[in-house]
């Protein structure tokens, strides 16, 4: 837990992540927030994760969405198996990051480096057979 909240202290933004196969990981998402908010809460996204087991759900979208809504943040339904709003929840909470920064807020902490946006045309590409790793900066 002390590891946790001391992450957290520094996060400019938070994914708070639950399966909407799985009720208790749902239930769980008020006390980690409360847990990421501290003094100074950054941006969070609620992201329900598995949205491609749709037999299988047992938290509905209106219920996360109104969860979402009580906490005031985003919500976003995604599945990395079909690779259905992956980024969008990346893009999502990068975008309540640069509101919040515009409005005067969050200021990085002292030591930390700030909010950096990496363009997504720089994914790093595994070096080709034979050439050094070295090379590699992923």
């Amino acid at each position: 837990r002390s590891i946790t909240r001391s992450f957290y202290r520094s996060a400019a933004g938070v994914l708070l992540v639950f399966d909407v196969t799985n009720r208790a990981s749902f239930e769980h998402i008020p006390e980690w927030y409360r847990e990421a908010a501290g003094d100074r809460p950054p941006t969070f996204v609620l992201v329900g994760h598995k949205s491609d087991l749709a037999a299988q759900r047992a938290v509905s979208a209106e219920e996360a969405g109104q969860l979402a809504a009580t906490l005031g943040m985003a919500f976003v339904e995604t599945s990395a198996h079909s690779n259905l709003n992956v980024e969008l929840a990346f893009q999502t909470l990068v975008g309540g990051i640069q509101r919040a920064l515009g409005q005067g807020g969050p200021v990085p902490h002292q030591g930390c480096d700030g909010v950096r946006l990496i363009p997504s045309q720089s994914h790093c590409q595994p070096p080709a057979r034979g050439e050094p790793r070295e090379r590699c900066q992923c």
